[in-house]
């Protein structure tokens, strides 16, 4: 197991160190008392409802070696800081810079975390790769990555997020990708962003913070895509359904929890059909985009195509089941306008014996948005299912859309189990359900319910 001496946490920490011997060292880096074990390092990291400092006594109790605050301790072996949180950083990005690797970083409004785990998925074939965990794409989850690289570590892809201007810089500071891969641009966090060119400002940093000697591969149909890639220094290519991107895709067909497509690109020994275990249109352009950085790290047809049967489905983005006859479409991991027409359309395209449903509920941080997006979803339901529960503060307003535009089997349920109570009364075997919503909606407990 890797150690860190406690001289490397001094050097990369700005900070004031009290009780501590440079002749000790650390084993692991940890940021839960409740998973303290001996010889750790304790980061006191502060949120809404806790505060680390607090558990600094109990850190040492059970085993740390030593801990780092940003409130003073008594009688503790520790490293005094101004912000812990950006220490956590800070030690991470000073381990980063000790391996000499490929590193892929993933930013963009929807599809980051399916576009990880594709291309994590391929490059594993090949290459011992380590891969943000779940959705750690934040100054938390970032760290905790990073710091799992080791000596046998070939390949990083590091997913990137942000929720408001100004965070995903010192995300891709901190890790250092040399190939950058930008799903797409989207409606998403309005409230914060303001509009698609705030949001464009932002996912573009990817673009403009690369080295010139490494590449960007991005999603090449929006309007966005020139003002993205004259900020970067770097070589580019792009990948989507227009015939002007580089790695071009066509004939996506859906199949049962499977996505097949066709792909031609600049290297004809990449082009013909690929098939994924992910549901939907866009999965398409995530794995195409995956496919894109596989290729540049040398990975053969064969071993992309193996990769990509054995990419695992994410939990709650287009997550397929058949249960009791019936096809459960789970995409209730997170919501804007465009991950709702991009569900919608998946659903569209899915053959099914019975009738077609969905539960949509609320999208969050949409500001002054959240109301012709919630009108928008209503629109979208109604050119696709046969009936539609909607949940949640704007619930109203997408049932009201929805049956305005001709969907006559539409209620309003006042919570989750009232939801699953009216899906239940409504489905046959044969039929397809639809779950979305913002994660904060909890859409998961309705399966569960029924």
């Amino acid at each position: 197991m890797r150690s860190w001496p406690i001289k490397f946490l001094i050097d990369s920490c700005p900070g004031s160190p009290f009780g501590l011997k440079n002749s000790d060292q650390f084993k692991r880096v940890c940021t839960d008392t409740r998973k303290i074990a001996p010889e750790d390092l304790f980061i006191a990291l502060k949120g809404g409802n806790f505060n680390g400092n607090k558990f600094a006594a109990e850190a040492i109790e059970m085993g740390a070696v030593a801990v780092v605050v940003d409130e003073p301790v008594q009688d503790l072996p520790c490293l005094l800081v101004e912000d812990a949180r950006k220490a956590y950083g800070q030690l991470a990005s000073a381990h980063r810079d000790q391996f000499d690797l490929p590193i892929f970083g993933v930013a963009g409004s929807n599809g980051k975390t399916s576009t990880k785990e594709i291309l994590a998925s391929i490059l594993n074939k090949k290459y011992r790769t380590v891969y943000s965990e779940a959705s750690f794409n934040n100054d938390v989850g970032l760290p905790a990555t990073l710091l799992r690289i080791c000596n046998n570590t070939q390949a990083a892809v590091l997913e990137l997020g942000t929720n408001h201007p100004g965070e995903l810089a010192p995300l891709i500071q901190m890790g250092r990708p040399i190939y950058g891969l930008i799903t797409g641009i989207g409606r998403e966090h309005l409230e914060f962003f303001h509009d698609l060119e705030g949001v464009a400002n932002e996912e573009g940093m990817l673009a403009e913070l690369l080295p010139e000697s490494g590449k960007l591969f991005l999603y090449g149909d929006g309007s966005w895509v020139n003002s993205i890639t004259q900020r970067s220094s770097t070589i580019y290519e792009t990948v989507g359904y227009g015939t002007q991107n580089h790695w071009h895709i066509e004939g996506v067909q859906l199949l049962e929890g499977q996505t097949r497509f066709m792909l031609s690109s600049p290297r004809s020994e990449f082009n013909g059909e690929y098939v994924i275990p992910l549901l939907g249109k866009h999965q398409a352009s995530n794995a195409a985009l995956a496919i894109a950085g596989a290729a540049e790290l040398g990975l053969d047809r064969e071993t992309i195509t193996m990769g990509l049967s054995a990419c695992p489905q994410p939990r709650q983005r287009m997550e397929f089941k058949r249960r009791e006859g019936v096809v459960w479409i789970n995409d209730a991991y997170n919501a804007n306008a465009d991950s709702v027409k991009a569900a919608f359309d998946a659903l569209k395209d899915i053959s099914v014996r019975g009738k077609k449903y969905a539960v949509l509920g609320d999208m969050a941080e949409l500001g002054e948005y959240a109301e012709s997006a919630h009108q928008e979803a209503g629109e979208q339901a109604a050119q696709v299912v046969t009936g539609l529960i909607a949940v949640g503060r704007w619930a109203e307003v997408v049932a009201e859309s929805a049956h305005q535009r001709g969907i006559e089997c539409v209620e309003v349920a006042t919570n989750l189990d009232a939801a699953a109570k009216l899906l239940s009364s409504w489905l046959q075997p044969g039929d397809a359900v639809l779950l979305k919503a913002s994660r904060s909606s909890h859409f998961e407990q309705i399966e569960g319910i029924i």
